[in-house]
């Protein structure tokens, strides 16, 4: 049982990557290396990264910042506390974590849900905050509380100011 699930679990995580045409064969190739620094950092760093740890600094903080970026464009390293993988996260947050390997939904307090994975590099956690749809965005706008007063007059007047010149356009045709 346990086996058909994971099985699954892959078959969706393949389904979606291929929904979202996600083109990651640059960065399978980065992220199938298990490679040590000096030899990711003369082999894909920038020339000033390469040319620092040349005369011999630890460019360690650099050498994080890039590798990051060209393994996992939009994350970050999660320098604040641990993220929590969350109970029941939305739908949106749960087909973006399954565009990366190992991905999960966190909440954070700052950041609200995060895709987090654990590990980077074998000691870092980093996240990426999640993007709501537009129309959960808009959501709230759109919906109006005909027991408030007040906003159903504030909509009244929005929806006079909005198509009175349309009105004054018609009626001078």
């Amino acid at each position: 049982m346990l086996h058909s699930v994971k099985i699954a679990n892959i078959a969706s995580k393949k389904l979606i990557m291929n929904e979202n045409s996600l083109d990651r064969s640059s960065t399978d190739n980065l992220l199938a290396l298990n490679i040590d620094k000096d030899t990711w950092i003369y082999t894909y760093g920038s020339s000033k990264l390469q040319q620092v740890r040349s005369f011999g600094y630890e460019c360690n903080d650099r050498y994080l910042q890039e590798r990051l970026k060209a393994e996992y464009p939009g994350f970050r390293i999660n320098r604040a506390s641990v993220s929590k993988k969350l109970d029941f996260p939305p739908l949106y947050a749960i087909k973006e974590s399954l565009k990366w390997n190992d991905a999960y939904v966190a909440k954070q307090y700052s950041h609200g849900e995060v895709i987090a994975i654990d590990n980077y590099l074998g000691k870092y956690q980093i996240i990426k905050k999640t993007t709501k749809p537009w129309y959960l965005i808009y959501k709230n706008i759109l919906t109006i509380d005909e027991n408030d007063p007040k906003e159903v007059a504030f909509y009244i007047m929005l929806i006079i100011i909005i198509t009175s010149p349309i009105v004054g356009i018609i009626i001078l045709k």
